[in-house]
């Protein structure tokens, strides 16, 4: 089976999207045949039947590839069969004046505004010549004989004017769908019928002479034209009618700007969605030509005022509002108020996110006080099984052992209480009492003695360093850096303490393989989705914001295979 697109229909579509210039020339073409033959005989029914079977291969209404219903298709014959049987002057001029609205509405929308647009001037100024020299005054006035020129011009001249169709580019474009003005198109048409009628009605002042009436009436055409369009955009002064129109469709008489003034206020001023939607929908209910509403939401329903009148459904994210008027509404009204409810709409859908935002925040700042107090006591539960692990197992050490003791247990006193103070004020800081960096160094290297750590530097004296800070710095690398070499043995873990004029710095290094790159660029800048038990998330956040916080800051001093570094030293 071929595919859809190599099928009859859609190649006959394809080759009336390339055509569709030629079917404008072809059209007109048979239109003027049509025109030149006798009135009312076999010969003009048949071009009319041609010219208004090529209108329908052009037609800018419907596209090339929908497929007709069999319904449609009878009552379309059946209806060119009884306008062709009872074919008269007026109906032709109708049918005229209807294609010159349609060209029009087409002349205003061409793409490309140099050749396209040109195109279609031509053809409107060849159906519109063709109308008021001939069609009109052969078909509706058929007892005024046309002047031999002007015959000589409709029949053999006017029709030349076609030839440029074939050498300027139509509207081949590749959409089966023609843009259309529907606005402009009315605005044609009725400018249309009143040059026609206004040229009739002026036969009266002309001794009964239609063209002399047709060239007043253009002339008085083109005057008033000027005239507006002079009042529409002047060069200087007032802004022109077009201000004025613009106003109206913004405005449509009531106190749009007000009502919005007073929606912003109600949004900087009510935090709940749902109280927001109550004050706006009571400011709507002051329209004068509003009774009421419902609305419905996933937060429940109400109403306002009364629900009774001609009704108006709008739903803008997922906020379904139903406003009562007293009168039915214009489509210019229509327009207003749909803009009334999506103004509604989007301030109640930036309440309810604001309330989703608070609430994930709330949720967010629980949990990760939960993780930074969950953290600091896995350090100090560390920090204990060290010292456990450390002590001796005869008494030969005991007296260092229990110096080590002295000075660590204090240290793991204030952190536990400082653990405490921030389940009970979290954002309070806490006072983290700094040490000598030697005796810091040498209580991390017996507490981590007869590991699998090493320790190189001479650690140093003179400098002062926040121990909870380092230990938890440490306790945190460490653990990150041993679950590494149950996951590939032979890694080595290495610490270095060195000081200087900027302070103690502190590295903690490992010969396993290189972190990855997405997890590098956000480590220790925001908590990271990783599996359990791998580490590099939570623990090195918490403790690069609390460096921060004393002055210090975490770097990823290198990330290659086999050298992989974390180094904490003071930010100043």
């Amino acid at each position: 089976m071929q595919p859809t697109t190599n099928s009859f229909p859609a190649r006959l579509s394809a080759a009336l999207l390339r055509a569709r210039p030629w079917i404008v020339l072809a059209m007109l073409l048979a239109l003027h045949a049509g025109l030149l033959a006798p009135v009312g005989s076999a010969f003009q029914r048949v071009w009319l039947m041609v010219h208004f079977g090529l209108f329908l291969l052009w037609q800018p209404f419907f596209a090339t590839e929908r497929e007709l219903k069999v319904f449609t298709i009878v009552m379309l014959m059946t209806l060119t069969a009884a306008i062709l049987w009872f074919l008269s002057g007026w109906m032709i001029v109708s049918w005229m004046v209807l294609m010159l609205g349609v060209l029009g509405g087409r002349v205003f929308t061409a793409k490309r505004a140099g050749a396209s647009r040109l195109y279609f001037l031509v053809a409107f100024s060849y159906l519109l010549a063709m109308l008021l020299l001939w069609a009109v005054p052969t078909l509706l006035l058929p007892q005024h004989p046309i002047p031999g020129p002007v015959s000589l011009l409709a029949r053999a001249i006017l029709p030349l004017l076609l030839l440029l169709l074939a050498l300027l580019p139509g509207d081949s474009e590749d959409e089966p769908v023609q843009v259309f003005d529907f606005f402009y198109a009315v605005f044609v048409f009725q400018l249309v019928v009143v040059l026609v009628l206004g040229s009739l009605a002026l036969m009266r002042f002309t001794d009964d002479r239609y063209f002399p009436s047709v060239a007043l009436t253009m002339f008085s055409f083109g005057v008033a034209l000027f005239v507006l369009a002079v009042l529409w955009s002047p060069r200087s002064g007032f802004g022109g009618l077009r201000t004025y129109f613009s106003r109206y469709l913004l405005s449509v008489g009531m106190p749009f700007e007000l009502w919005m003034r007073r929606v912003a206020e109600l949004a900087e001023a009510e935090t709940q969605a749902g109280r927001f939607l109550e004050e706006a929908l009571k400011e709507i209910a002051t329209f004068p030509w509003m009774r009421g509403g419902l609305w419905k939401s996933e937060d429940g329903e109400g109403k306002f005022g009364e629900t009774e009148g001609h009704a108006a459904t709008f739903t803008e994210h997922g906020l379904e509002l139903t406003f009562y008027t007293n009168v039915p509404l214009s489509p210019a009204l229509f327009l207003h108020v749909r803009l009334l409810a999506q103004v509604v709409g989007e301030f109640y859908e930036g309440k309810r996110r604001e309330t989703t935002l608070k609430r994930n925040a709330y949720l967010e700042a629980v949990h990760e006080t939960g993780a930074r107090l969950t953290h600091d006591i896995k350090n100090l539960l560390q920090s204990l099984y060290a010292l456990t692990s450390a002590a001796p197992s005869g008494s030969d050490n005991a007296d260092e052992y229990n110096s080590l003791l002295q000075r660590q247990l204090p240290q793991l006193t204030h952190r536990l209480h400082a653990t405490l103070e921030q389940l009970r004020a979290p954002d309070v800081a806490t006072h983290d009492p700094e040490v000598d960096a030697a005796e810091w160094w040498e209580d991390v290297r017996r507490r981590f003695a007869g590991g699998d750590i090493t320790f190189e530097g001479p650690g140093g004296g003179g400098v002062l360093l926040p121990p909870a800070l380092f230990d938890s710095v440490l306790d945190n690398c460490i653990d990150n850096a041993r679950a590494k070499v149950a996951r590939e043995p032979g890694t080595r873990i290495t610490i270095v303490l060195s000081v200087g004029k900027g302070g103690a710095v502190l590295d903690v290094r490992d010969t396993g393989s290189a972190i990855p790159d997405a997890v590098a660029t956000k480590l220790m800048r925001e908590p990271l989705a990783r599996p359990r038990g791998e580490g590099l998330s939570i623990g090195l956040y918490q403790a690069a914001r609390q460096a921060v916080a004393l002055g210090y800051r975490i770097d990823l001093a290198s990330n290659s295979d086999g050298a992989v570094c974390f180094r904490l030293r003071a930010s100043r």
